[in-house]
C-alpha cells in the first residue's frame, strides 16, 4: 500500500528553508587522497562521514577546496536559489585559505543550515556564524555532560561518556566562548555542543568533537551528527540498520575443495543444502547470499570448465565423489525457496597467470608449489604483484556472463576471493568493478560501487568471519543502526557440520532483520529527491533491484519546527515503507 505524508508548507509560515532542496553538501579540505575525486578508500574523517551519509541515504555532494572554489558560481542555482538546504562542514582553517566564506552568509540568509565538526570554529567568519569566539586548542580529561534539553540531544543524555570511553586520559578540543549560540553540551566548563538559530530560518550548529575517525566511529558521536543535520534541515528520510545481518556464503562451484590438502571437502549435494541450509534458514525466516564460482579450474585439461556438470573423482583421497551437478539443483531450490540470493565471486577462485614461475600450477604437486596461494583471483600475493585491470575485467565480465546463463541473474554483489584485491587507481578492483555494473563489494568491510564514486564503507558496515566450530551470539555482534552487519562463511563449514548454521542463526536469537547484499545494495543507490512539500525515493532499476520483490522502510524524521509548523500532531519519527517495484516513489 502507497504511503502518504501530507506535508502543507504552502499554509504554514515556518520556514525560509522548506522550500529548499533535500540535499546536502559535504564540504572537505584535503583529506580526498585520490587527486581523480573518483575513489574515497583511505579510512579517515572524510572517509568515515562520507560512509554514515551513503549508508543513511542521505543525498549530498562533496565539495573538497583544495581544487574547488567556494562561491555562488558553485553553490546558487540559475535562479538564485541555493542549490544545498544544509551543509556539512569537515575541515579547519587550514583548509579554508583564499576562500570567499560570505557565501555563507548569504546562503544562511536564504535559509541554508550549516553544521560545523571540531575545530571548523578556527575559522573566524565561521565561528561568528555559529554564534562562538575562538580561543585556542586544549586537552583535557574532563568528562562531557548535555547541559540543557534541546531536539539534537534527545534521547542521549546519560550516554555523555561513551564519547570518552577507552580512548585514554585525554582529548584535544577547541576552546570557544558562546557569544549568540546556546551551549547545548559541555566537556567541564567549555563548551562542545552548540547551537544557533538565525533569523532567516537558517540553523548553525557546532559539534566539537576531535577530528579523527575513532571519534566519529563512536555510536554517541554518529547519532548527534545525525540529529544535528535532521534539526539543521529541519527533517530527513533516511534508512536505519537495527540489527541487521548480511549474512554470506563462499566458494560454490570453485574446484579447490577437490585438490587442496588444507581446504579438503567434499561438495555439497542437493539434500544436505537443504537440509543444513534452505530448511534453517525458513525456519529463521533468513536470507543468505551465495558467492558463486562459474568457473572450474581443472587440472587434467588445462581449461576452465563449467562447474555444474562435473562429476569429479577426488583428488586426495581418490574415491570421493564430487557431485556438483547436485550442489546446483540444491542452490537452484534455495533460490526457488527466497533463501538463496546468487552474488559474485568471481569467475575461477585462481590466479590468471597459472603458467609462470613458481608454476605452472596445472601439473605442480600439491605437497609443494600446487599448495602455494594461487587460489586468490584478483591480487596476487604469490608473486607480490597486481592483477592488471584488463584481466580482472574479463574475468569479472565471464563471471557475469555465466552467472545469467546459469541462474538468470545479474548480480550487483561481488567479492574477491580470498578477499585479495589490487590497490592502485589503474588496477583497482573496485574502480573496475563498478564499470562492469557492480554496486557493492565486500572484502574484510563493504565498498559502494559506481561509475562516479567508490566509498569504503570501513567502520559503518562491519563484517565478521564465522566457522562451523566457533560459536556466535548477538551479543558479540558490533550491532549498528547505520549499517547492516555482514557474516561471512564457506560451503567447507556445512560440509563438515551439517547443523552449524541451524546453530548460528539460533544464536544470533530472535529480533534479528536479515536483508540481502542486494537489499543494501539497493539502499545505498536509492536516491531521495524533492523537498518538504513533497519527497520521492528513486529506485534505480539495475543497482535497487534488491527492491524490485519487497518494500523498503524510510525513517521520517522531523525536527520540534517542523512538528509545530504542521500542527504539532505529527510524531517525531515514523516508519516509511515504500511500496515495492523500481522506478519513482512519491512521499508526499
Amino acid at each position: 500500500m502507497r504511503v502518504f505524508i501530507l506535508l502543507l508548507l504552502s499554509s504554514i509560515a515556518w520556514s525560509a528553508s522548506g522550500g529548499l532542496p533535500y540535499r546536502f553538501l559535504l564540504v572537505i579540505a584535503d583529506q580526498w587522497k585520490d587527486d581523480s575525486s573518483h575513489l574515497i578508500q583511505q579510512p579517515n574523517d572524510f572517509q568515515f562521514l562520507a560512509a554514515l551519509l551513503k549508508s543513511w541515504g542521505l543525498p549530498f555532494d562533496i565539495l573538497r577546496l583544495d581544487q574547488q572554489r567556494l562561491d555562488r558560481y558553485h553553490l546558487l542555482g540559475r535562479d538564485g536559489r541555493p542549490l544545498y538546504g544544509t551543509i556539512l562542514w569537515n575541515t579547519g582553517a587550514a583548509g579554508v585559505k583564499d576562500q570567499d566564506l560570505e557565501v555563507l552568509e548569504e546562503l544562511a540568509r536564504q535559509g541554508t543550515s550549516v553544521v560545523l565538526v571540531a575545530d571548523a570554529v578556527a575559522t573566524p567568519r565561521l565561528a561568528a556564524l555559529a554564534g562562538v569566539r575562538y580561543v585556542s586548542r586544549y586537552q583535557s580529561a574532563d568528562p562531557f555532560q548535555f547541559s540543557r534539553d534541546h531536539f539534537v540531544v534527545r534521547g542521549l543524555r546519560g550516554r555523555e561518556a561513551e564519547l570518552t570511553a577507552g580512548g585514554g586520559y585525554s582529548f584535544a578540543g577547541s576552546k570557544v566562548a558562546a557569544e549568540s549560540a546556546t551551549v547545548v553540551g559541555a566537556r567541564g566548563g567549555q563548551p562542545f555542543l552548540t547551537v544557533r538559530e538565525a533569523p532567516s530560518g537558517g540553523r548553525v550548529a557546532w559539534l566539537g568533537i576531535e577530528r579523527s575517525a575513532s571519534q566519529f566511529q563512536r555510536q554517541i558521536t554518529r547519532d548527534l551528527l545525525k540529529r544535528c543535520l535532521v534539526w539543521a534541515q529541519g527533517y530527513a528520510l533516511y534508512a536505519e540498520y537495527d540489527r541487521s545481518v548480511v549474512l554470506f556464503l563462499d566458494d560454490m562451484g570453485a574446484s579447490d575443495k577437490t585438490i587442496l590438502s588444507y581446504w579438503h571437502y567434499r561438495t555439497l549435494s542437493e539434500q544436505e543444502i537443504r537440509c543444513g541450509l534452505i530448511e534453517p534458514l525458513k525456519r529463521h525466516r533468513a536470507v543468505l547470499d551465495i558467492n558463486a564460482v562459474t568457473g572450474y579450474v581443472d587440472r587434467k585439461t588445462r581449461r576452465v570448465l563449467n562447474p555444474w556438470v562435473q562429476s569429479v573423482v577426488d583428488g586426495i583421497d581418490g574415491k570421493t565423489v564430487h557431485d556438483f551437478a547436485s550442489t546446483k539443483r540444491g542452490l537452484d531450490a534455495g533460490v526457488a525457496e527466497g533463501v538463496f540470493e546468487i552474488q559474485s565471486h568471481g569467475w575461477t577462485h585462481m590466479l590468471p597467470d597459472l603458467d609462470s614461475p613458481p608454476g605452472p600450477w596445472w601439473d605442480a604437486p600439491m605437497d609443494g608449489v600446487g599448495s602455494l596461494d594461487w587460489y586468490n583471483e584478483f591480487a596476487d600475493r604469490l608473486r607480490d604483484r597486481e592483477i592488471p585491470a584488463a584481466t580482472q575485467r574479463e574475468h569479472l565480465r565471464r563471471s557475469l556472463q555465466h552467472l545469467r546463463e546459469d541462474f538468470a541473474v545479474t548480480p550487483v554483489v561481488v567479492r574477491p576471493g580470498g578477499g585479495a584485491y589490487s590497490r592502485s587507481y589503474a588496477n583497482d578492483t573496485a574502480r573496475v568493478a563498478a564499470g562492469l555494473g557492480f554496486g557493492l563489494a565486500t572484502w574484510n568491510w563493504a565498498v559502494f560501487l559506481s561509475p562516479g564514486l567508490v566509498l569504503s564503507l570501513e567502520s559503518v558496515s562491519t563484517r565478521t568471519s564465522w566457522g562451523y566450530d566457533r560459536k556466535l551470539t548477538a551479543a558479540e555482534v558490533p550491532w549498528s543502526v547505520d549499517g547492516p552487519h555482514w557474516i561471512g562463511f564457506h560451503d567447507r563449514d556445512v560440509a563438515l557440520d551439517i547443523g552449524s548454521v541451524e546453530r548460528l542463526l539460533t544464536g544470533l536469537g530472535e529480533g534479528v532483520r536479515y536483508m540481502s547484499g542486494a537489499e543494501y545494495t539497493a539502499y545505498l543507490h536509492a536516491q531521495v529527491t524533492g523537498d518538504l512539500n513533497g519527497l520521492s525515493v528513486h529506485c534505480d532499476p539495475h543497482y535497487c533491484r534488491g527492491f524490485a520483490a519487497r518494500e523498503s522502510a524510510w525513517t521520517l524524521h522531523l525536527s520540534d519546527e517542523t512538528r509545530r509548523a504542521l500542527g504539532g500532531q505529527e510524531p517525531e519519527k515514523r516508519v516509511v515503507l515504500v511500496p515495492k517495484g523500481v522506478g519513482a516513489h512519491p512521499v508526499r
